[in-house]
């Protein structure tokens, strides 16, 4: 069985204070105040509403294993949470849904991706103009995070940590789509910040949509044809 990397950061702040010897005559000291740090940038992300489970037709879900334990796959081969998958992206993605499912145990990260391939996503396209709707996966993500908790909860709480989103190879280029929000995220909300072959692309949060330079906004819209 695996284990998850639990880690405690605790960072001590030290100050020193330097005194100086002060003529009888100085009255005053000049202090150099210090530079205003610049407020952090908001994150740019797509919010969506929240898509209840299906229960129309189940796709189906072919499991792929990278990093899994003999144990663990039996948790998430769950007859039932994997029908409620396959009618969660019913509608979303063309049979068969490829679903892969990794832990990296050097850097102790899971990952429950959907691999789409080229020409099976339904309704997927984020927009024509450089001002992409990624809300529109937010589907897919809401269905593999409800997936993701029911594993969780009924066999292994660490389960919990595990990565959602949506992988995609076209061509030379690789496009992974995440989840983001509060821990555990549940889909609804998506990362602005796409990762391009290894490299996060981030947009620019506008009113309709997440606004990207037009190459990477082309890629994109490739990833998710």
């Amino acid at each position: 069985m695996f284990q998850l990397l639990l880690a405690a950061l605790i960072g001590c702040n030290s100050t020193t204070t330097s005194v100086d010897k002060v003529a009888p005559e100085q009255t005053s000291v000049a202090v150099d105040e210090e530079p205003k740090k610049p407020e952090p940038k908001a994150k740019s992300r797509a919010v969506a509403p929240v898509s209840p489970p299906s229960s129309g037709e189940s796709v189906q879900v072919v499991v792929i294993w990278q990093g899994i334990s003999p144990l663990h796959k039996t948790f998430f081969l769950d007859d039932a949470a994997v029908e409620q998958l396959g009618r969660d992206l019913a509608g979303h993605v063309q049979a068969p849904a490829n679903v892969y499912i990794s832990f990296d145990s050097k850097w102790h990260i899971g990952r429950i991706l959907l691999r789409l391939l080229p020409g099976t996503g339904i309704g997927l396209e984020p927009g024509d103009a450089n001002e992409l709707n990624l809300g529109v996966i937010s589907p897919v993500l809401q269905g593999l995070a409800r997936y993701r908790s029911r594993i969780a909860a009924r066999y292994d709480t660490r389960v919990e940590s595990f990565h959602v989103g949506i992988d995609s190879f076209r061509g030379p280029n690789h496009c992974q789509f995440s989840a983001a929000g509060p821990q555990p995220p549940d889909g609804t909300v998506v990362d602005g910040c796409v990762q391009l072959n290894g490299v996060d692309q981030c947009g620019v949060s506008l009113d309709a949509g997440i606004q990207f330079d037009s190459e990477t906004a082309e890629t994109i819209r490739a990833c998710l044809k």
